[in-house]
């Protein structure tokens, strides 16, 4: 790729943090390979989340200021307001697809601590291993997710996450995370990504 190139289209501040062509290349390449993962991840997170909130707390737990933090209930009051902005209809399925990947971890946030007890987990996330396996708890939960939703923003922000040791084993943690839901719903996002 030619200078000329690089000062007009993509800036000499970004190609700054890459040591070469070739290293920025890598990283679109790797980028690449996390979009599909990430989106089966935050689809089915998002998706389980709701499933067993809309039997824990009600088919309408996100207006339940009893279970929701003024954070979370802020940020439901954001998405209709955006929907709104755009003159659509407001519905649950609309206000679940509108909130974001940031939203769905930060349910995992200490104080949904009491709310969210092994039983739960074990509810949105039917493949936990034992805790003779490993030991999964919200905590453990709101770590893996939140570092997975970091990576998920600077991806999706066409960021620099190649040669970054907290991202070297990114894939593998998506996939054990995806393992959690459903051990085929893993293999379906692996096998597209090789597609």
């Amino acid at each position: 790729m030619k200078d000329s190139l690089i000062n007009k289209f993509i800036s000499q501040e970004r190609f700054g943090s890459y040591k070469s062509v070739d290293e920025y290349m890598e990283n679109l390449t790797f980028s690449k390979n996390s979009y599909i993962p990430l989106s089966v991840l935050e689809i089915a997170l998002r998706n389980a989340i709701n499933n067993f909130l809309s039997v824990k707390v009600g088919n309408d737990w996100y207006e339940d200021a009893n279970f929701l933090t003024k954070d979370s209930i802020r940020k439901i009051e954001e998405a209709k307001n955006v929907l709104q902005s755009r003159r659509e209809n407001i519905s649950k399925n609309k206000i679940i697809a509108e909130l974001s990947l940031g939203f769905w971890v930060n349910l995992f946030k200490k104080p949904y601590d009491k709310k969210l007890r092994i039983n739960e987990l074990k509810r949105i996330f039917p493949n936990l291993p034992s805790a003779k396996e490993k030991l999964i708890n919200r905590e453990v939960l709101y770590r893996e997710l939140n570092h997975i939703r970091n990576f998920r923003n600077r991806v999706f922000h066409y960021e620099k996450v190649i040669n970054k040791d907290n991202y070297n084993s990114v894939h593998s943690e998506i996939f054990e995370i995806l393992s959690y839901f459903d051990s085929e719903l893993k293999e379906i996002a692996f096998s597209i990504n090789k597609i």
